[in-house]
């Protein structure tokens, strides 16, 4: 027997586009830092590092989650909601926390950000430097915003916010 989801009716039914936008730019700028930093570690890591945050973030993950999410096709916080239906078909939403992508979604966004956090820790004990800390100080900012405010705030007017075990918002 299949779960039902319960809808948080007062939810946006499509994300305002600047929302989106921001949503991706911080996004892009974590993932940016980060495979900057790996890269200064070892241009191995830096490529690993970026392969591996393109693929789970705007793929698997999408794949694994997205396609059974009430914003499948529609504009969510990130609108990854519309660039899985162009990718990926429909799964069943009353499916959506049984998902891997839900449990794996905690491991690939720690990933992102404690791989480059390690690389940078590493970097500044073989000699730190103003730039170094500046450039810390602006990954631990990114890196707050988007597991925090940003990520409550985009929760707290998501549909799935009743339903979604990863909700900020509860």
């Amino acid at each position: 027997m299949k779960k039902s989801v319960e809808l948080y009716e007062p939810g946006l039914e499509s994300y305002p586009l600047r929302d989106v936008v921001l949503g991706n730019i911080v996004m892009a700028l974590l993932i940016s830092a980060g495979t900057v930093v790996c890269w200064l570690l070892s241009p191995a890591l830096g490529v690993l590092y970026l392969i591996f945050s393109v693929a789970m973030v705007y793929g698997v993950l999408r794949r694994l989650i997205c396609t059974r999410c009430y914003y499948f096709g529609k504009r969510c916080g990130t609108g990854w909601g519309l660039l899985a239906a162009r990718w990926f078909s429909r799964d069943c939403l009353e499916e959506f926390n049984e998902s891997p992508g839900i449990r794996l979604a905690p491991v690939v966004y720690g990933l992102v950000t404690l791989v480059p956090l390690i690389a940078m820790v590493v970097l500044l004990l073989q000699g730190a430097t103003t730039a170094l800390l500046v450039f810390l100080a602006l990954f631990l900012g990114i890196g707050f915003y988007s597991s925090g405010p940003g990520r409550r705030r985009a929760c707290s007017v998501c549909k799935m916010r009743l339903s979604c075990k990863g909700c900020a918002a509860k």
